[in-house]
């Protein structure tokens, strides 16, 4: 008897062992994956790629992203020709891409890249996860000291990336 309780002791500490050490491993997987999903972004805001780009953002910035498009889309519709100029130079896309504005190509435009510039010559610092939240802590070139916002959706880690306003 006294042997069976001493194999339930070490049953039950084992698994508890077990569970904390999966516990462990499966938090620096998430870790992982939220540094991948930053590193991903890097790549795509120094390729200039709107489609990948648009891939790694989560719902709400792809909403914003879309409002901003279609504002800009509406003005642009509304302008006059020498407006429509001014607006083709300063978001850095052509007459015809921005009557025809989508929130993926609002991700082409200088006003988005004009904010992000710094991102793909960053370092990371540290990886935090919480739950279904992560947040991506880097230095950017001129050692300003930048945090990046991921939520987990649809079993992957996504960017929520504030979309830049017109100033």
């Amino acid at each position: 008897m006294r042997n069976f309780k001493c194999a339930i002791v070490f049953g039950v500490a084992l698994a508890a062992g077990t569970s904390e050490a999966a516990g462990h491993s499966s938090l620096l997987d998430d870790e992982q994956a939220v540094k991948e999903a930053f590193e991903a972004f890097q790549a795509a805001i120094k390729a200039k790629d709107a489609e990948k780009l648009w891939g790694l953002l989560d719902s709400d910035s792809r909403d914003d992203a879309a409002r901003a498009a279609k504002a800009i889309k509406a003005a642009y519709a509304k302008a006059s020709a020498e407006r429509k100029a001014e607006m083709e130079k300063k978001l850095g896309l052509s007459g015809d891409e921005l009557a025809k504005l989508t929130g993926t190509g609002f991700l082409k435009t200088k006003r988005f890249h004009g904010k992000y510039y710094e991102v793909p010559d960053s370092k990371i610092e540290k990886v935090t996860v919480q739950g279904n939240t992560a947040k991506v802590y880097y230095v950017e070139e001129d050692g300003d000291k930048e945090t990046m916002k991921l939520v987990r959706q649809d079993g992957k880690w996504k960017l929520s990336v504030p979309m830049p306003k017109e100033k």
